[in-house]
């Protein structure tokens, strides 16, 4: 498990996490969007908290310049 607080100016790049790693995060002040593969938004902007499921696969983009609390998950699989 890892947490912390995280910031960032504007911008958007891919994201893929595994199938065993997750996040839920909460915006303490800023907007974020996640666009999914099937081409879904999600908005989560201050006051507001989201989760980035295990094996998600789109695109996280930061719509104003966000300071966001996370914490990131990763589970073993079992076969």
């Amino acid at each position: 498990m890892e947490c912390g607080v995280w910031a960032c100016e504007p911008g958007m790049w891919r994201i893929r996490f595994a199938a065993n790693k997750l996040e839920f995060f909460c915006v303490l002040e800023g907007h974020v969007r996640l666009h999914d593969a099937d081409g879904q938004v999600h908005d989560v902007r201050a006051g507001e908290a989201g989760v980035i499921p295990a094996g998600f696969v789109g695109a996280f983009e930061v719509l104003s310049p966000v300071r966001k609390y996370f914490v990131v998950q990763q589970v073993s699989i079992s076969a």
